[in-house]
């Protein structure tokens, strides 16, 4: 590793959860003007999350807390890998690590909501997990390598082109990453949630705080490998990241919520069909 590299290692454990606390502040005042409300300011969720830290909570069991730590460090692992130009695939398997801590957590409480949702968390990992999967290799066929700087520097055409079968899949990933209906089975802001909050019922003050941070952490990553659709320099993929969230916020406005049934045996069933289909079709040419 170079200096150069270590530099962006270091910039993105702290500009990762920046940017997602940015990008929750961003979803709430855009939600809210499409609501036609006033809403919360941009900075909102730092605000929150400050509030939860200043709380000491006894963690529901004594293994809670420890999942939380263990959940946090695997999201910042995923930004830094990704910021290092490591292998992205790699970086999925470590992101995955985290929502498996966050249910691990869940389970471990005494809330029967927080059973509930941390079961339905892993069947929205059992959903979205092979579509991202699928979606990160076709990436790296397009360019020619699997570890983030080959994919980002792939050349003058943007990959899109050579992958608009797996734009579907990348929306699905980031509604659930993002716990958007219609996929906000095992966690919402919402009233609508019958699970309260679901996988994060028995979670509070610190340790609630820190799994938020986890989160925004997650969202970066997400956006920033939807970006390389069109990585032909930073404001293109700035742009790509801000029209995949813009995107999210609008479907999560206009749409109701369903159950896991649909979402395991309809919604990822065919992302995974059409990035398999684009797969193939890069092997073919």
């Amino acid at each position: 590793m170079n200096l150069t590299t270590f530099y962006l290692a270091v910039a993105s454990l702290i500009l990762a959860p920046l940017l997602g606390g940015f990008v929750a502040g961003l979803d709430r005042v855009v939600t809210a003007r499409l609501q036609s409300r006033i809403g919360p300011p941009l900075l909102q969720p730092f605000y929150d999350v400050g509030k939860l830290m200043s709380k000491v909570i006894a963690p529901a069991s004594q293994w809670q807390g420890l999942f939380v730590r263990w959940a946090l460090v695997a999201s910042l692992a995923s930004g830094v890998m990704l910021a290092a130009g490591a292998d992205v695939l790699m970086c999925f398997f470590v992101q995955a690590a985290s929502a498996c801590f966050v249910a691990l957590g869940a389970f471990s409480g005494s809330s029967p909501y927080s059973k509930i949702g941390a079961q339905r968390e892993l069947f929205q990992m059992l959903s979205y997990e092979p579509v991202f999967l699928i979606c990160i290799v076709c990436l790296a066929k397009a360019a020619g390598g699997f570890d983030a700087f080959s994919i980002m520097g792939a050349g003058a055409q943007p990959l899109l082109f050579k992958l608009p079968l797996i734009v579907p899949g990348l929306i699905f990933v980031v509604l659930v990453k993002m716990r958007k209906s219609p996929f906000d089975i095992a966690a919402s802001h919402h009233m609508h949630q019958e699970v309260v909050r679901g996988v994060y019922t028995d979670y509070a003050g610190r340790d609630f705080a820190l799994l938020e941070i986890a989160h925004w952490a997650d969202v970066t990553v997400v956006l920033w490998i939807c970006s390389f659709l069109w990585a032909t320099g930073p404001l293109q993929m700035l742009a790509v990241a801000l029209i995949t969230l813009f995107v999210a916020v609008v479907i999560d406005n206009i749409s109701a919520r369903l159950t896991w049934r649909y979402m395991v045996k309809v919604a990822a069933p065919l992302s995974l069909v059409l990035a398999t289909a684009n797969l193939l079709w890069l092997y073919l040419e």
